[in-house]
């Protein structure tokens, strides 16, 4: 299976999550871009891809011109004739009816909706362009324009949150009733305003206390936790997120974007002037490639594996990849089951809720 994932860096301003965002004061060079992202997708014509993914800054801020152009060129650059789905992300200050309408008719399968949360101090600290009216106000009027298929991403155990933010936050997501729902955490990345200004988020223990919270009222709610921080209703797992945790083959447009397939893995540059720049004189705007060892390959695929509920086959690994696995990483398996932080079960190992509190400092102990 291959994913194609198209990079579209546009936001309204550069909020606490975004990369490589090119403001909304430069809208003017989203038709510039949208000619760049047609170039470099033609070097992959006729490639079969399953999945699509708009992501990035905000790929709703395009106008419905735009969207309908982008869509038309990678139906001509690649073969879509087996996509099972096609995901945007937005935040809900760009969504309004026709443009709700006009994903649906265009053939996007899945939106998901940048909320994050329904406190509107805390989406005015974060820096967010919508307030809690329009959370609510944005999710109608996909379901009015006849969007079936709505994940709403979920934060928690921001500075100073409480216990009781918390639960009124999911209380309101729950009455959403949407199919996905996505969590994450504050991020402070180095020289972020959020690191200039020394803000520190709560402690390991009190996040680990937040997620198991969280966890628990998603479940009963009646969402399936098929990867740590992915929750889905009954048949609404993301394809797209499922083939990358799984190792597969995807392909990413734009500037900074990420590609790997057939053991190379390869990313676009990460400046949005030398991308735009590198395309229209006809160079690759890939910045660097990998080639990875079949053993790093197989360690990918565990660790990546870890993170979903299914959990990892590792005599199938060894059979995909025909070879085995080292004598000192299968000690460190028997450590960590042995500890209570792995478990085995009809042939594949899975992280106890336990483990899941401590998974990347199991993924390093095991790289």
């Amino acid at each position: 299976m291959t994913s194609l994932y198209i990079h579209i860096p546009f936001c309204e301003k550069k909020c606490f999550y975004c990369s490589f965002v090119v403001s909304v004061g430069q809208k003017h060079r989203m038709d510039e871009y949208l000619d760049c992202l047609e170039l470099e997708s033609k070097k992959f014509s006729g490639e079969k891809i399953e999945t699509i993914y708009w992501g990035g800054g905000t790929p709703s801020l395009l106008n419905i011109e735009q969207i309908g152009r982008l869509m038309k060129i990678l139906h001509k650059a690649f073969d879509t004739s087996a996509v099972r789905e096609i995901t945007i992300e937005a935040n809900p200050e760009s969504i309004d009816l026709d443009k709700a309408k006009v994903l649906k008719s265009l053939g996007f399968s899945r939106v998901s909706l940048g909320i994050q949360t329904f406190q509107d101090q805390t989406l005015k600290y974060l820096g967010r362009c919508h307030d809690r009216k329009k959370a609510f106000e944005a999710f109608q009027l996909l379901r009015k324009a006849g969007h079936d298929n709505v994940n709403v991403d979920f934060m928690y155990a921001f500075p100073n949150q409480t216990e009781k933010e918390i639960n009124q936050d999911l209380e309101e997501m729950a009455a959403l009733k949407s199919e996905h729902v996505s969590l994450y955490t504050l991020t402070i990345e180095q020289n972020s305003r959020f690191f200039v200004q020394k803000v520190c988020p709560p402690s390991d223990s009190a996040q680990a206390d937040y997620y198991e919270m969280v966890a628990l009222f998603l479940e009963k709610a009646g969402y399936l936790q098929y990867e740590v921080s992915n929750f889905a209703k009954e048949g609404f797992q993301s394809l797209h997120n499922i083939n990358y945790w799984q190792g597969g083959n995807y392909i990413g447009l734009g500037v900074g974007a990420h590609s790997h397939g057939r053991g190379k893995r390869s990313w676009n540059v990460s400046r949005f002037k030398d991308y735009l720049s590198k395309v229209k004189a006809g160079q690759d705007p890939m910045e660097g490639y990998e080639i990875l060892a079949k053993d790093k390959r197989m360690k990918e695929k565990i660790l990546f594996g870890l993170r979903m509920n299914q959990g990892v086959d590792l005599k199938q690994i060894e059979s995909e990849f025909q070879t085995s696995f080292g004598k000192d990483f299968l000690l460190k398996i028997e450590d960590l089951l042995q500890a209570g932080f792995l478990y085995r079960e009809n042939g594949s190992t899975k992280v106890t809720s336990r483990g899941r509190l401590v998974l990347d400092e199991l993924c390093q102990r095991l790289i």
